[in-house]
């Protein structure tokens, strides 16, 4: 069996910490590979985050302690999940040798899934479910929908989008045509597009340049909508038109406690966001993921493609770089720690 020691590790800013009792709802993992996503640099290196904490959110790994109340996974198992990395915890982060997980957001690996390729999903494969399935109330993937709508997606190729697109298939929610966003009038092509009925979710990936405006703009004139942003939106964009309510989402609310994101947005602690993290993850992953092959997905899901980096924990900080400078494209930074 797999054991852990009790000082690991880590990817932080000034010292290491020891690894504290196990509370219940909670994993420990070996962290066997690591997965990048913006919130990671921008907590690194730019002004989201705190000094003396340690870095990290998504990892993959082997389960090495189980919390007494967790039953969907058991020691040995391989998972995949994240934490809130980079913003408070001076004992935990995903870029370490061993992190710490609430249960209710991690995933088992099938067979032939590598840790690189789970590494890639938990934090973008699970804002999406928060917007679908937490928000806008679409039907679960797989799942039987009696009125097909269709659903905007700004941002496609995002991580998020990625995901998001692939979740709006499996739950009969179509996101059949691709617009250049830089295009002059695009949302009055994709109101055209839509038909007489037009559009009446949205979910902005983005949130920059003013996508969440041309999201807006392009849902339905007859029936309005609803919009879920990734970042936080100004009152001008909430208020902009009577028809169309927006909401900003945050993954992080799936671990079930109060949180400050970015260290100005003060959120509650929202346990039904984790019980229905943890429904999803033991009920509809393992379907999604079920025959899955290496490097080639399920017959029902598929990877980003994956950016291998080389050099472990130590190098880490060359991703946080490549990322924040923009030298990456419709790919997930990946690396393999152990």
């Amino acid at each position: 069996m797999t054991s852990f020691p009790e000082t690991i590790k880590a990817l932080q800013i000034q010292t290491d910490k020891s690894v504290k009792n196990l509370p219940e709802d909670q994993i420990i993992i070996r962290v066997r590979a690591a997965g990048l996503n913006p919130t990671d640099w921008k907590h690194a290196l730019g002004e989201w985050g705190k000094a003396g904490t340690i870095s990290g959110c998504d990892s993959a790994g082997d389960v090495v302690k189980v919390g007494s109340s967790v039953e969907h996974l058991q020691v040995g198992d391989r998972v995949a999940g994240f934490t809130f990395g980079g913003s408070y915890q001076t004992d935990n982060g995903s870029y370490s040798e061993y992190v710490r997980l609430v249960a209710a957001v991690c995933f088992k690996l099938p067979e032939s899934m590598t840790y690189e390729e789970a590494a890639s999903f938990p934090i973008p494969h699970l804002t999406a479910v928060q917007a679908f399935y937490m928000r806008l109330n679409l039907p679960k993937p797989l799942s039987p929908n009696p009125k097909r709508e269709s659903i905007l997606i700004w941002g496609g190729s995002t991580a998020v989008g990625h995901h998001a697109v692939q979740l709006a298939a499996l739950s009969g929610s179509g996101a059949e045509a691709c617009f250049d966003y830089k295009a002059e009038g695009v949302a009055k092509q994709i109101q055209a597009a839509a038909g007489d009925e037009g559009i009446i979710y949205g979910f902005d990936t983005v949130c920059e340049k003013g996508s969440t405006d041309a999201c807006v703009d392009a849902m339905s004139a007859s029936r309005g909508g609803t919009i879920i942003t990734t970042l936080p939106i100004s009152e001008e964009t909430q208020k902009r038109r009577k028809d169309v309510h927006v909401e900003f989402t945050i993954v992080y609310t799936e671990l079930g406690s109060a949180l400050t994101f970015a260290g100005a947005v003060h959120l509650p602690a929202m346990p039904q966001d984790k019980a229905d993290t943890l429904e999803y993850v033991s009920s509809y992953m393992p379907r999604i993921l079920e025959n899955w092959k290496e490097g080639q997905g399920s017959p029902k899901f598929k990877t980003q493609r994956l950016r291998h980096m080389q050099g472990g924990l130590e190098k880490i900080y060359e991703g946080f770089e490549i990322m924040r400078d923009g030298k990456y494209g419709r790919e997930k930074l990946v690396y393999t720690v152990a």
